[in-house]
């Protein structure tokens, strides 16, 4: 079961996100949040799986709840659900550590997959991010992996676990895993968050 905290100011569109994900047999919401505070303090009482929060709200924004529960190293994973669709937010929420974010106009089944691949270890980018920052950075990002491998770091940067990303492209599990391996030793990374981040970066990063 996986237990999520739900945080927005939006009073109706709280009750409303928990009212259909309580529809779904395997999500249970354990308690809700009006400001980044409250998330902050309930996040360090009951340790959920997911936070799912907003980035705007009063008394203690959701960057600044993030950036405290992460600085803490405390378990539980964020997932943002914004209006905002720009990608200098995305950014700053992925370097941040955060494991997703969707945007408030994604449809309803978007959003219950990156609950549930944030919960299996994945990275969830609204899709529509994922495009445009894939569009930019396609000829940078040739300039340092193969061909397979840029597919393979775009399937892994929106979520895909190596079995999802194996059975898309035909190809062993144990081969995805080499892959894998490989992309991370040449960007440098670590995880699957920070091979994220590396795909959100500017030129002068990339080549620094």
């Amino acid at each position: 079961m996986i237990r999520l905290l739900v945080a927005d100011d939006h009073a109706l569109i709280r009750k409303g996100l928990v009212q259909l994900i309580e529809l779904e047999k395997d999500i249970r919401v354990i308690s809700q949040a009006s400001n980044g505070e409250e998330a902050y303090r309930l996040a360090k009482e009951l340790s959920p799986d997911i936070i799912l929060m907003d980035i705007n709200m009063p008394v203690m924004n959701g960057i600044t709840a993030a950036k405290k529960l992460k600085a803490e190293k405390h378990p539980s994973k964020i997932l943002f659900l914004t209006i905002y669709n720009d990608k200098e937010y995305l950014v700053e929420a992925l370097k941040l550590g955060v494991e997703g974010y969707i945007l408030k106009d994604a449809e309803y089944d978007d959003l219950i997959k990156a609950v549930r691949t944030i919960y299996s270890g994945g990275v969830y980018i609204h899709p529509s991010l994922m495009q445009e920052i894939e569009d930019s950075n396609e000829e940078l990002l040739r300039k340092e992996l193969t061909p397979r491998e840029i597919e393979i770091l775009k399937l892994l940067s929106q979520g895909y676990s190596n079995k999802e990303i194996a059975q898309k492209l035909f190809l062993s599990e144990k081969t995805v895993k080499n892959h894998v391996y490989n992309i991370f030793r040449k960007l440098g990374v670590k995880d699957r968050t920070q091979a994220a981040i590396y795909m959100l970066k500017n030129q002068t990063i990339l080549q620094s």
